[in-house]
């Protein structure tokens, strides 16, 4: 490990990952190299233009950081930072578990002094100025209230902190005080090393299903009573029934990213394989005339950290959309659409939830395995929501299949989603806010005794 520059790595089953600054392998999560893989000149050069940008904003923020702990000891008195808690996601939006829960804390227990941090630009500012106090994301009052507040809750690993790659190693090594809350972004399924005890120490790590809680709390190495069985606070916020419709349906295609793809500059992107099936699948003239026969509407909107490259898809058919984040919300989309379509996006669990039907389509199956994520307690083909298909034909005949049919969820599928989540009683707010005052309580009775 690398200390100078917060550098850190972490030892996954097919590589080393790191997170580091200066390191050219890695963004946050990391990029796995393989043996022997090189780089050409452009891409070296646009990943040392990335990391230069990154030590300038190591230098700013540590200078910020330790102004806001020579001054926190003036400010710690005041009603504005007193028993404060931070609710943050990416610090760029609202949209997942940590606007839910900020939205729940402000209207059913708004004597709570609780501030959700957001950047000034975000599109999803005004909503939640509308329920309570903001602090502008990566604003020395920002720093203050880091240093400062007795519960700091998120959707990611230390995402209520300034910046994620200097924290992350304050967290691990416990210098970040109060009640650290990871309430996460979807259900875990997969082997994710980064979650580990030995890379990450939350207070508190929610899961939603029981089969999920069992998989982390053996496999993660959480002492005991860190990992709780609550749910995602979003689930609170979807319908548990769906109308079905016979044409004028809407069909999402929802694919998430590739490690291998992290720091690659556009032009190695859209000669990758992830790039080229989604392109392929896009002007395909089958896919056009299926959706034209009944009026139905795809909808194509990949993953957050893939959005940077939604300008270089084409598609062949007036029927079909290309979305990003400026113009389209995860959970409205999930709500407001009538098939899902992903490869390996946890996604599919909310889909599920509110029994939809969906198709996997699994193009890299086992590159993805082998570089991206490793296979958890979940398997796909036997404890999947819906068909699972490798090739663009056979994708395209089960949508088929789906849409000329009934567009509902058939067996095995329909008992496989009814039997897998924990609660379906939209009180998964109120779990997880009564779970962080139970932790606070423990805190703070230790410190008195």
């Amino acid at each position: 490990m690398r200390i100078w520059g917060y550098c850190t790595s972490f030892d996954m089953p097919h590589g080393r990952i790191q997170d580091a600054f200066f390191q050219r392998k890695a963004n946050f999560y990391g990029t796995v190299r393989e043996k022997g893989q090189g780089k050409g000149i452009g891409t070296e050069m646009y990943t040392k233009w990335l990391h230069l940008l990154n030590k300038i904003r190591f230098a700013r923020y540590w200078v910020m950081y330790g102004l806001a702990v020579f001054f926190a000891k003036f400010y710690q008195n005041q009603t504005e930072y007193k028993n404060l808690w931070i609710v943050s996601e990416r610090g760029v939006d609202a949209r997942d578990n940590g606007y839910h829960f900020f939205r729940y804390v402000r209207q059913m227990h708004p004597e709570v002094n609780i501030c959700y941090i957001i950047s000034k630009n975000s599109p999803d500012r005004k909503r939640v100025e509308e329920l309570g106090k903001v602090i502008d994301y990566r604003s020395f009052r920002h720093f203050l209230a880091f240093i400062l507040s007795e519960v700091k809750v998120s959707t990611h690993i230390v995402g209520y902190s300034p910046d994620l790659y200097m924290f992350l190693q304050y967290e691990k090594k416990g210098r970040i005080k109060g009640v650290k809350v990871f309430l996460q972004h979807g259900i875990m399924k997969d082997k994710m090393p980064f979650y580990y005890k030995k890379n990450t120490s939350p207070s508190l790590f929610v899961c939603s299903a029981k089969r999920e809680y069992e998989f982390v709390r053996k496999s993660f190495g959480h002492p005991e009573g860190v990992v709780q069985l609550l749910g995602l606070c979003r689930y609170d916020n979807l319908p548990l029934k769906s109308k079905r419709k016979v044409s004028g349906r809407k069909i999402l295609l929802m694919p998430t990213w590739r490690f291998m793809l992290d720091e690659k500059s556009w032009r190695d992107v859209v000669k990758s394989p992830w790039f080229q099936a989604f392109q392929n699948l896009l002007v395909d003239s089958r896919f056009a005339n299926l959706l034209k026969k009944n009026g139905d509407e795809l909808l194509f909107y990949p993953h957050y950290k893939m959005q940077k490259f939604v300008r270089y898809f084409k598609t062949g058919s007036g029927d079909m959309k290309i979305l990003d984040r400026r113009m389209a919300d995860v959970q409205e989309l999930l709500i407001q659409v009538d098939v899902l379509i992903t490869d390996f996006s946890s996604v599919f669990f909310d889909f599920a939830y509110m029994g939809k039907p969906l198709i996997y389509y699994q193009f890299d199956r086992k590159k993805f395995r082998e570089v991206h994520l490793q296979e958890g307690y979940f398997s796909y083909e036997q404890d999947g929501f819906g068909p699972v298909v490798e090739t663009r034909d056979n994708l395209l005949k089960e949508l088929k299949n789906l849409l000329c049919g009934e567009c509902t969820v058939k067996e095995p599928y329909k008992s496989r989603a009814e039997g897998f989540f924990a609660y379906r009683d939209k009180e998964n707010c109120r779990r997880n806010y009564e779970a962080v005052l139970s932790l606070l309580k423990e805190e703070k009775d230790g410190e008195e005794n």
